[in-house]
């Protein structure tokens, strides 16, 4: 009886880790599931503790050239024209560089617009000598050819887009690196953006730069290869490797699983390169940006590089600019640049160094849990609470430490959260029952003070939280971006001390605006102004509230340029784009630095709006959530948009002004523009392009009816499918 009493005594705490093994077994696989979430974040900060004992490093064999915020205001807003580029190149060159590999993707050739939009304002008026003349320089302005001759006389790799969600498909993909075999597991992408052909036959390799963050936006593992339609494609950084190590292929090993085959490694040099079954490896992060030497694409342009200063280096082209949308979430930073991923893990590739997960990691874990429940439930019956708090404190601290020990001198990550998990559950088990009497204790106790304050109000301090709190949730807001239009050319006119004082004057009463329509400043970047509504105060009007403040910033910027003009200084225009949706909201960054800051799609297509308030020529573009979400503001239907990087299209307005404010003469035109885009849509050409043509006479300053006009003209010619829905897809950020 003794021994089936202490048996019963133990059984909560056995079954405990019955549930916490079995959850773990299950969830494992699920990038998603709360335990692995759980253990991101503990990656993080393992991470982040192991760079504290880690000696700071400067890696020598791989060199950035970043198109940074400096070199962007210096040449010119990105794109640079193909013989920018190409003078890059030659500069990379001639200071010996080995390899040239661009985290940029050149899939678009590049138009000269100057030429043809003098040609075009000219019309008839241009002479037959004029005209030719024109066509001479347009003949001789050959920027992709001129690329393509730089590409070929240095080993170069481009980069590529693959896309998982869209089977848009943009010119030829480069060779494959090998076949897939039937059954594999590797992540297949269904469409793809590949460099102009041009360029591709002139360059040495190619990769693609697609990354795919985990469940929590971050960033902690990358694919090496990709398949698509049979075939195994590299990333940037593997093809960069490769042509720096003067090989052709490489052996990617693989293994059966049941039915399916499992990617194992890859063997580049003699050491095998561990991934994951679908191809990842982990990221070898050490520490947080400059583990490298940047060097700013300016100064390599200006002629500041010494001519054997890059000499055997492998050297990646790409951005930090926040503007370019090419940063992304590490464990150590919110914002660090993308192409320095793909430098890590080219490092990683030539020195053979990527943190794994041994394959015999679930196994090994099992065993030790095991071990671990044993050990409590042997030590723990019996011992006082303040013991055992104690013992739990410690037991998870050498647990953690053992854990970072591991992961800091031979690079193995090993799963910690559901042991930590399994440890507490067996402690709680026991310190519950041990506080069973102090427990009666304390309901005495409340009965007593229950004598003196009503028990409504105990209840109510204990339950209710604090009404406002810097931690993350999800939740509806509103986003605004607005930036100064030609800003880098504003900024090109005036000195450091006349520049700050411009953007002074300006930032202030948009400010000013934004706090008094109850707007959160989430951060100031340049000319760049970010807002949100909505949080940390929940406000049912948030979307209304970010449409006014559009609107009050355009009042205040063209009262203000006016002032501006009279003062000495350029006069400025700005776009505003605008959008609702889900957002993660709170408080963000790594525990050198944070910020209260909104995440996420919704924002992200906020930012893309307002860079094409330019295209449309208009002064605030608002997406359709924003449109239903106000009442009070009259909105004009500008288009249905695809932009870069979203599969989903989405319909994009202008704000009018106030409903009941707006005059007869904008109420007809906005009735007969409605009735234009209607017969766009109907594919009913003449009626359109009679409304537009009348339009536009009326009111030439608006692009948007020349815009419908030029593309009707250019659909009349076309065969449109039967399931043509007018999207207008964007191909450039």
């Amino acid at each position: 009886m003794r021994t089936i009493s202490g048996f019963l005594k133990h059984l909560p705490a056995l079954l405990i880790a019955v549930v916490m093994i079995g959850w773990q077994l299950i969830t494992q696989s699920g990038d998603r599931s709360l335990l692995n979430r759980l253990d991101y974040v503990f990656y993080d900060w393992r991470a982040q503790t192991a760079a504290l004992f880690t000696r700071a490093e400067l890696y020598t064999d791989v060199v950035i050239v970043d198109i940074d915020e400096e070199s962007i205001q210096r040449e010119g807003r990105w794109p640079w024209s193909r013989a920018r580029v190409a003078a890059l190149v030659e500069a990379l060159q001639e200071s010996g560089a080995a390899v040239v590999a661009f985290d940029v993707v050149f899939s678009e050739s590049e138009s000269n617009n100057f030429i043809e939009s003098v040609a075009a304002s000219a019309g008839p008026d241009l002479s037959d000598e004029e005209r030719a003349a024109l066509n001479r320089i347009a003949m001789s302005w050959r920027p992709d050819e001129q690329l393509a001759e730089r590409l070929a006389e240095i080993d170069t790799v481009l980069g590529f887009f693959m896309h998982l969600d869209t089977s848009m498909q943009i010119g030829r993909l480069p060779n494959p690196l090998t076949s897939a075999p039937a059954g594999n597991v590797l992540i297949n992408a269904s469409g793809y953006a590949a460099p102009l052909l041009e360029l591709q036959d002139e360059a040495a390799g190619s990769g693609f730069v697609t990354t795919f963050p985990d469940a929590d936006g971050v960033i902690r593992r990358t694919p090496l290869f990709m398949s698509h339609d049979g075939s195994v494609y590299p990333s940037l950084a593997l093809a960069a490797a490769m042509t720096y190590l003067l090989m052709d292929e490489v052996e990617l090993e693989f293994t059966p699983l049941g039915v399916v085959q499992a990617v194992s490694g890859m063997r580049l040099t003699d050491a095998l390169v561990r991934t994951d079954a679908v191809g990842r490896v982990m990221i070898p992060y050490r520490q947080g940006r400059g583990q490298f030497r940047y060097i700013p694409a300016w100064l390599a342009l200006a002629g500041g590089l010494a001519p054997q200063e890059l000499e055997g280096k492998l050297v990646f082209v790409g951005t930090s600019a926040i503007g370019l949308a090419d940063l992304v979430s590490t464990p150590f930073a919110t914002v660090f640049p993308g192409v320095e991923v793909q430098a890590l893990v080219a490092q990683g590739l030539l020195r053979g160094e990527f943190p794994y997960r041994p394959v015999w990691e679930p196994g090994a874990v099992l065993v030790f849990q095991l071990l671990l429940l044993l050990l409590l439930v042997w030590v723990l019956p019996g011992r006082r609470p303040l013991t055992m708090v104690l013992a739990a404190i410690m037991i998870s601290l050498l647990l953690v430490a053992v854990n970072t020990l591991i992961w800091t001198r031979w690079r193995m990550d090993f799963p910690m959260i559901s042991t930590l998990l399994l440890a507490q559950g067996v402690f709680g088990w026991y310190l519950v029952t041990e506080f069973i009497h102090e427990y009666a204790v304390e309901r005495r106790v409340r009965g007593m003070f229950a004598q003196y304050v009503p028990p409504a109000h105990i209840d109510r301090m204990l339950d209710n939280p604090e009404q406002y709190s810097m931690a993350g949730e999800s939740k509806e807001l509103t986003v605004l971006f607005s930036d100064i239009r030609s800003f880098t050319t504003i900024s090109e006119q005036l000195s450091a001390a006349q520049l700050k004082e411009l953007l002074n004057l300006y930032f202030t009463p948009i400010t000013e605006s934004i706090f008094r329509n109850d707007g959160t400043i989430d951060k100031y970047v340049g000319d760049m102004v970010m807002a949100f509504w909505g949080a940390p105060v929940d406000d049912p009007e948030h979307a209304e509230k970010a449409v006014k403040t559009a609107m009050e910033m355009q009042a205040i910027t063209r009262r203000l340029s006016s002032e501006l003009t009279a003062k000495g200084f350029p006069p400025i225009q700005i776009g505003v784009g605008i959008n609702t949706g889900l957002m993660n909201v709170g408080d963000m960054g790594s525990q050198y630095r944070k910020a209260y800051t909104v995440l996420g799609d919704a924002v992200n297509l906020g930012s893309r709006l307002e860079g094409l308030t330019k295209f449309y020529g208009v002064d605030v573009l608002v997406g359709e959530t924003t449109v239903k979400a106000t009442e009070g503001y009259a909105f004009r239907f500008c288009d249905r948009i695809q932009v870069k990087g979203k599969d989903i299209p989405v319909d994009a307005y202008e704000p009018l002004g106030e409903k009941g404010r707006l005059d007869a003469v904008t109420l007809n035109r906005l009735t007969r523009y409605q009735r234009a885009i209607e017969c766009y849509r109907a594919r009913q050409w003449e009626q359109a392009d009679a409304i537009f043509q009348q339009l536009q006479l009326e009111d030439p300053s608006c692009r948007l009816y020349g815009l419908y006009r030029e593309r009707i003209s250019g659909l009349r010619r076309q065969t449109l499918p039967e399931n043509w829905d007018g999207v207008y897809r964007h191909t450039s950020k």
